[in-house]
């Protein structure tokens, strides 16, 4: 799986832009439509999963990051 391009990150309409500390950052609208995993966790309130604007993916619950590894991003 390739990572986006900057383009395609502007242009989703899953992803909302915001920058933290001066970085550029993607980030999922409804992690938990995308992600039921979250819905389930004990600790679901606030886990964030966003891309950087190099296309690079970042999540805050450990599931998300190994579901994007495999493609399910």
């Amino acid at each position: 799986m390739e990572d986006p391009t900057q383009d395609h990150l502007e242009n989703s309409e899953h992803l909302e832009k915001r920058t933290i500390g001066g970085e550029l950052r993607y980030y999922v609208k409804n992690i938990r439509a995308h992600w039921p995993v979250v819905e389930d966790a004990p600790n679901a309130e606030g886990q964030e999963a966003w891309w950087t604007a190099d296309g690079k993916f970042h999540a805050t619950h450990a599931q998300l990051r190994r579901d994007s590894f495999i493609g399910v991003v």
